[in-house]
C-alpha cells in the first residue's frame, strides 16, 4: 500500500530538473542543492550559465543513497521500492 501510496513522488517533476526542483525533490536548501551537483555526487550538464539535472540522475542518487543506507545500517528503505 505504501507504495502505491508514494508512487507518483517524483512523477510531478520534469525529466531534466532545475535547482529549485532539485531543492523540492529532496527538501534541501540552495547550497546543499549546488554541493551535489558541483561535486558530481548528482550528475548536472549546464545550458548556459543555468543547471539541469536529469531526473533519471536523480533517482539514481536516491537509490545509490539507499542502498548505502540500508548496507550500513541493514535497515529496510521505502525509497527503493518508490522510485524503482
Amino acid at each position: 500500500m505504501m507504495m502505491q501510496e508514494n508512487k507518483g513522488l517524483l512523477e510531478s517533476f520534469p525529466d531534466i530538473m532545475t535547482i529549485k526542483d532539485l531543492q523540492r525533490a529532496l527538501q534541501i536548501g540552495r547550497s546543499k542543492a549546488y554541493e551535489l551537483v558541483n561535486t558530481g555526487e548528482i550528475y548536472s550538464f549546464h545550458i548556459g550559465n543555468a543547471v539541469r539535472v536529469p531526473k533519471k540522475c536523480l533517482i539514481d542518487y536516491i537509490t545509490g543513497q539507499c542502498y548505502n543506507l540500508s548496507a550500513v545500517d541493514g535497515c529496510s528503505n521505502p525509497f527503493l521500492e518508490v522510485v524503482q
